[in-house]
């Protein structure tokens, strides 16, 4: 499956125009009686979209990892990812942006569609819906307002916006309470698009998740790095373990040779014909700009966080 495919369907998606229209007909002092999905979708206009920063999580020599909002920076910029003709053609429908506010700061991340029963899952890195422990021992700080995009390109959303339900958004305790990037998974379930339309159904499917598999795959890598308005893609091959993670209890993470900027946390690794993910953007390490890192998936890291969903 490459990261370029046939050339792109015309598909005009108008969700947020609709949306924007829909919020100026609503009374002033509306939003106090609406739901948290509710206030969400109301929150997430066009213009805030567009004024959201990349999330990232790096780690620096001394192991410690830092989560980042901010621009793309220049000097982390590659070629080893490039943009994807079809986004809204499955497998590549499958992934997509997340928005997501912490506090008073708008941002976003990656995630992909999952194929499961609900139809309505979504999965990411851990520390996008969750910062993992805080410094002096203050209790970790959960995302809110979360809205998956499938497919987003340049403002458009061809298969609408999927809001989180606000009492299923999840990330297993090694990350919330320890940081453990071995377990740096996070999951949300989402309410139907606009239309009525559960989010697996919409994008045509949905990844199934691949647990237990050996570590040498060929993945294809997806993401929203930095400003790029674009689904962008990259293949890699499993190219070893981070020797940082080897005293962690759980798996060690796994590299691929994508250098992932700043916004594509979460992005899915997918395997064989794309219908399975494998693997998730996790974090980078300062000192290495060849390289991105993520959980080795198992029942222990994934199947756990997901059961049931």
């Amino acid at each position: 499956m490459p990261t370029e495919s046939h050339p792109a369907r015309a598909r005009a998606a108008l969700a947020f125009v609709l949306i924007a229209l829909a919020l100026l007909s609503l009374p002033a002092g509306a939003s106090a009686g609406l739901s948290p999905a509710q206030r969400a979708a109301e929150y997430w206009t066009p213009q805030r979209m567009a004024e959201a920063r990349p999330l990232d999580l790096v780690v620096g020599a001394d192991g410690e990892a830092q989560r980042r909002f901010g621009r793309l920076d220049p000097a982390e910029a590659t070629a080893s990812f490039k943009q994807v003709t079809t986004p809204d053609v499955p497998p590549y429908s499958f992934n997509g942006r997340i928005f997501l506010r912490v506090g008073r700061l708008k941002g976003y991340c990656s995630g992909t569609a999952i194929n499961t029963p609900t139809r309505q899952l979504v999965l990411t890195a851990g520390h996008c819906v969750n910062s993992g422990p805080q410094e002096n021992g203050r209790r970790a700080i959960w995302s809110n307002y979360l809205a998956f995009v499938p497919a987003y390109t340049s403002g458009l959303a061809p298969f609408g916006v999927f809001v989180a339900q606000s009492d299923k958004v999840l990330a297993p305790k090694q990350w919330t309470k320890t940081g453990n990037p071995d377990f740096d998974m996070g999951a949300f379930l989402t309410r139907p698009n606009e239309e009525g339309v559960n989010l697996a159904d919409a994008v045509g499917g949905g990844a199934a998740i691949a647990l237990g598999l050996p570590r040498a795959q060929q993945f294809f890598t997806f993401g929203y790095p930095g400003k790029v308005e674009q689904m962008q893609g990259c293949q890699s091959p499993y190219v070893g373990d981070d020797r940082l993670t080897f005293p962690f209890p759980g798996p060690p993470t796994m590299g691929i040779k994508c250098r992932w900027a700043p916004g594509a946390s979460g992005g899915g690794w997918l395997i064989g014909d794309g219908s399975q993910i494998n693997g998730v953007n996790a974090y980078l390490h300062i000192n290495d700009k060849k390289h991105t890192y993520g959980p080795y998936f198992t029942e222990e890291t994934v199947g756990k966080l997901v059961k049931g969903l």
